[in-house]
């Protein structure tokens, strides 16, 4: 399985000269806990990433006011990409030594097409390990029914 084909689109970006309550405000209405920071103007290039989390730890328990910092005082600026055509084994083994959840998807020419997170992974794991329990279901109630089908080829 590609990384493109299950990862969220779409992405949602912020520039890095954004404040934090914009980030905050952004996530909200976006209903996303990640923003890809970019550099601003037409780039689609990431500077960075900044998740609700970073805004909680390096922000709010410091008592320091989101109108007052801006995204790239919190950000994370080194960021783990994984490319669309790569196998979803590799971007978790990537997530897993990086620790991290979500990893921007990026094409060839290394612009943002997507966001991979372990939320995506898990439904698209999930989904083959119901078609694998629906597969058992029906050999079980074939072999309990005594029918004997002719074989399809696929």
């Amino acid at each position: 399985m590609k990384v493109k084909d299950i990862c969220s689109r779409g992405t949602v970006h912020i520039p890095m000269s954004c404040t934090l309550q914009e980030a905050a405000t952004q996530m909200r209405d976006q209903h996303v806990g990640t923003l890809v920071v970019t550099g601003g103007g037409s780039t689609n290039r990431i500077a960075g990433i900044v998740t609700d989390r970073d805004i909680v730890l390096k922000a709010v328990t410091r008592t320091i006011s989101p109108r007052e910092l801006l995204v790239t005082d919190v950000m994370t600026p080194y960021v783990v990409t994984v490319d669309a055509d790569a196998d979803v084994v590799d971007a978790m083994q990537a997530m897993s030594c990086h620790g991290v959840r979500r990893v921007p998807v990026t094409n060839a020419e290394q612009d943002i097409i997507g966001v991979l997170s372990l939320d995506d992974v898990i439904e698209a794991l999930g989904q083959d390990l119901a078609l694998l329990s629906s597969i058992i279901r029906c050999e079980q109630n074939r072999e309990s029914c005594g029918s004997v089908q002719t074989p399809l080829r696929v």
